[in-house]
């Protein structure tokens, strides 16, 4: 086996991990969330997930997580640096980098736009873990 350059994780663990972090933004009453903030942390918009948020492939661990719309009117006008994944009672459980785009990126959310303006819609592509 030739050294590895960054962290490697068995599919066991991955599928552990991954499952244990979609319990935690699926606890409590009603669906997480991903809140996207600009780089000073201004909140622009929210966007709700499904309960459950998503689900976690059996083989390689990836959690895939599914939104359950967009939101539709903006609450500030920014550039989106990153997105808050965040349980139903909004206490946040991971950040991630926002990438404009239309195919997913694991590791990053994928926005239509990084440019929101206040009152537009605002649609996550696509948010992969792992």
């Amino acid at each position: 086996m030739a050294v590895p350059s960054v962290a490697t994780y068995s599919a066991a663990a991955l599928v552990a991990a991954h499952t244990a972090f979609k319990d935690l933004i699926d606890a409590g009453t009603a669906g997480g969330s991903i809140k996207i903030r600009d780089a000073a942390d201004v909140l622009l918009a929210t966007i709700p997930l499904t309960d459950p948020c998503g689900t976690v492939n059996g083989t390689t661990g990836q959690l895939t997580i599914t939104m359950a719309g967009r939101d539709e009117s903006a609450d500030a006008t920014g550039t989106a640096a990153y997105g808050e994944f965040c349980d139903s009672a909004g206490l946040v459980h991971l950040s991630l980098p926002a990438q404009a785009g239309s195919a997913a990126v694991s590791g990053k959310i994928v926005i239509n736009s990084l440019s929101i303006v206040a009152g537009g819609p605002v649609e996550v592509l696509s948010a992969t873990v792992g």
